[in-house]
């Protein structure tokens, strides 16, 4: 029995969208379930939350949760995690890296459903530009952001760029290196046909 994945989250982007992108990068098939009963369905998961996957093989059937648990076990598993133990040290840190910016992130995406304070996002937006100055350093002249092929890492960068990019699109017009990161993230194979016929 080859191995099946199932993908439990809302039928929105969210925290689910990384791990999608990932799926795609890899271009392995899954079960995308959107989860429009979750009173019912919360009780189900290991943690009382989403996104769930659930990997079943010839094993049996297990779920994970937390998305960057999801995110690392697969990356592990379709061998983008870096070819050495210093770019799987670099793609860790960058994608911790990328966490935190997507916990500041959320509250500004999000607002509708957060109540977020107008001076919650104001201040975002004012400290956009130290942070894509970080991530422009921390990618250097290099293709990705842990060498010359893409990992988990970029992944995560390249979502929370690309949603900062679909609310403000010339937040990246001083960052040429990180247009072409996003560039060129977008044109690898499996990435180019979801990203292309997403909702």
């Amino acid at each position: 029995m080859s191995t099946s994945y199932e993908l439990l989250y809302f039928p929105l982007r969210g925290r689910a969208e990384p791990i999608r992108l990932l799926f795609a990068l890899a271009k392995v098939s899954y079960t995308n379930t959107g989860v429009t009963n979750w009173p019912e369905f919360k009780p189900k998961t290991p943690l009382g939350q989403l996104p769930v996957l659930i990997e079943r093989g010839d094993a049996g059937e297990k779920q994970i949760a937390q998305s960057g648990a999801i995110m690392r076990h697969l990356a592990r598993v379709f061998d983008l995690y870096g070819q050495d133990e210093d770019q799987k040290v670099r793609a860790d840190f960058i994608a911790e890296t990328a966490s935190d910016w997507r916990a500041k992130w959320a509250p500004v995406v999000f607002a509708a459903f957060m109540n977020t304070e107008q001076t919650v996002i104001d201040k975002y937006w004012a400290d956009l530009p130290t942070t894509l100055s970080l991530f422009d350093r921390l990618l250097g002249n290099d293709d990705f952001f842990a060498g010359k092929s893409p990992t988990f890492a970029d992944v995560l960068v390249f979502d929370t760029i690309d949603g900062n990019v679909g609310l403000k699109p010339e937040c990246l017009k001083d960052f040429p290196r990180l247009t072409a990161f996003v560039a060129r993230f977008r044109e690898l194979p499996g990435i180019a046909e979801y990203v292309k016929n997403r909702a």
